[in-house]
């Protein structure tokens, strides 16, 4: 009774999960012959078909044995394949060997230009260029429309014709439109926004900004150019401080007397400074005179008719044409004029052109402490180094270097933005009055001419050590000299000083607030009328005209106009462009 029971319960041989193994084998098989016809399909694409598929056996020629029996089931040994098909065979056969040996090359390649990859049993180009170069009909590349790129990849269409709607160099450098230039690059479409962002935070990099320092012209002396225009460069920087430091090294006021000085010319770009020993120029004159010799020289062998003094404090690239006429117009007027421009920033032949020309233009430095000798203000010598750092130092520099030539030497002080169109008076104690329609008429010294050790330039002198002030910019020089007269004329002492004050149409015919307007040219014949009437006016009453730099410094003057037919009317090198 239990051994039928015990048969009865027994599982049986084949359970389910022979047959899930059994479906599983079987999908596997499937997969791999279907991947092994494709192989084989894609090594053969092109080579001449023979009659039998090379993968008809179960046999893969890529893995048959060499040894084996020619009576096998192989199709390349034997077999299936027709003797009237042997070429086909023999070149599949040579194909399938280039796969079991690397050293052989093909002897008939199916297609020229291509070579047997034995890794995937395919046909594939050579990395090698040269060897599909001869045949540009099997590349199918038309090589006249496609543009490639800094990686040998071709570029699209679209890219294509943007580079092709490049047109100009702005379009290249991505500039923004303007209004010359209204249309925008279209290499700007899409990343333009990101581009400038980006750019906006490179400015703002420091660490950015320090790395491109050393390409910045204006911070390498070796990258800038010493005839050219700009602002103030690293190498004006560099002389400026040597001279300071050539200066700090010996005492004022001892050269020549406690101390044994050598004859210190240097020169730089062929140009000569100040420095050492060295406190002015001229062709003829000793190198190794102090500053008060240097002057008196000057003046006395030169048969100078008129002692004339300016003050330059700005960089050199900042003397334009337009104060080149101020002193073309002088020299115009007066030939034998004797110019000596007081100046801390600009070469000691700054003006040999003039020079070679038969003028008397020389340069001279400052010796503070033996011009302001014997003067209410010669303390300001000994706080030069200190003084210097102020915020108005060039301005007050300037005020105070005028007051103290005229005084210390007399003669005639002219701005650097003065035209001089009529003869100077050269023996009257003068000044102009600025504006002569203002409720307080206001003195300005942009043309003085005192005599030597004139009682009205020492009251100023005095006011100017008593009331100086660094923060404020006029108080130390126009309403300095008005103060001074105002004070004079209320305690009745103006006759005695002998003091004549010219009217403003003298040196001031157009004022400060009128002088933009007629840098322009005359829009229509009314306003070229009345332009015409105030020239022939201005010639006729004025012995000279200011105008005003330090409002119309940024400002050309246009052809025709007003100011243009003035700064050209005494003009020697007229062809300089203004």
């Amino acid at each position: 009774m239990l051994g039928p029971l015990r048969a009865s319960r027994r599982r049986p041989s084949f359970g389910p999960q022979h047959v899930c193994g059994a479906a599983a084998l079987l999908l596997l098989l499937l997969s791999v012959s279907v991947l092994h016809s494709r192989l084989g399909s894609s090594s053969l694409s092109g080579l001449p078909d023979p009659k039998p598929s090379l993968f008809s056996s179960d046999v893969d020629p890529l893995f048959a044995d060499e040894d084996s029996d020619p009576g096998s089931s192989d199709p390349i040994d034997g077999g299936d394949v027709d003797d009237d098909d042997d070429g086909g065979r023999e070149e599949i056969i040579r194909a399938v060997g280039a796969g079991d040996n690397d050293d052989e090359e093909t002897s008939k390649n199916p297609r020229p230009g291509l070579v047997w990859d034995p890794l995937f049993a395919t046909f594939r180009r050579p990395f090698d260029k040269r060897s599909t170069v001869d045949d540009e009909e099997d590349t199918r590349i038309d090589r006249a429309a496609v543009v490639f790129s800094s990686d040998d990849r071709p570029v699209d269409e679209e890219i294509r014709s943007k580079l092709d709607s490049i047109k100009s160099i702005e379009d290249a450098l991505l500039l923004k439109p303007t209004r010359k230039r209204r249309g925008a690059s279209p290499l700007r479409d899409g990343w333009a926004p990101w581009f400038e962002s980006r750019g906006e935070f490179l400015k703002k990099d420091k660490m950015f900004r320090l790395n491109l320092d050393v390409l910045d012209p204006l911070k390498h002396p070796l990258l800038q150019d010493p005839d050219g225009g700009g602002p103030v460069t690293e190498g004006d920087r560099l002389i400026k401080k040597a001279i300071f430091k050539s200066l700090e090294k010996t005492p004022m006021g001892k050269i020549g007397e406690d101390e044994k000085v050598k004859k210190v010319e240097r020169r730089t770009l062929g140009h000569t400074y100040a420095g050492g020993g060295r406190w002015g120029y001229f062709p003829g004159l000793e190198g190794n005179l102090g500053f008060s010799e240097f002057v008196l020289k000057f003046f006395k062998e030169n048969r100078c008719g008129v002692r004339v003094f300016m003050v330059w404090n700005s960089p050199p690239w900042m003397f334009g044409v337009r104060h080149q006429r101020g002193l073309e117009s002088l020299l115009h007027m007066h030939r034998d004029a004797c110019v000596l421009v007081m100046s801390e920033t600009i070469e000691l032949d700054f003006f040999k052109g003039f020079v070679k020309d038969g003028f008397k233009v020389a340069v001279a430095m400052p010796n503070l402490d033996e011009l302001l000798k014997d003067t209410p203000v010669h303390v300001f010598a000994s706080v030069w180094h200190e003084w210097r750092k102020t915020r108005h130092y060039p301005v007050h520099y300037s005020e105070l270097i005028r007051l103290a030539s005229l005084y210390k030497y007399g003669g005639v002080y002219l701005d650097a933005d003065v035209i001089v169109l009529k003869s100077l008076h050269i023996s009257k104690n003068y000044i102009g009055m600025e504006d002569q329609l203002a409720e307080a008429p206001i003195l300005n010294g942009a043309v003085m001419a005192f005599e030597k050790n004139s009682p009205f330039i020492l009251e100023c002198l005095k006011e100017f050590y008593d009331t100086y002030d660094d923060a404020r910019v006029r108080w130390n020089g126009a309403d300095l000299l008005t103060r001074v007269h105002g004070r004079l004329d209320h305690a009745g002492k103006k006759s005695q000083l002998m003091l004549i004050v010219e009217p403003s149409y003298a040196f001031f015919p157009i004022n400060s607030h009128n002088i933009t307007r007629y840098f322009t040219a005359p829009g229509d014949d009314a306003e070229r009328a009345q332009q015409d009437l105030l020239f022939k006016k201005i010639l006729n009453e004025s012995t000279a005209f200011h105008f005003w730099n330090s409002q119309t410094y940024s400002l050309v003057p246009e052809t025709d106009s007003l100011v243009e037919r003035l700064l050209n009317h005494h003009c020697l090198r007229c062809l300089d462009i203004l």
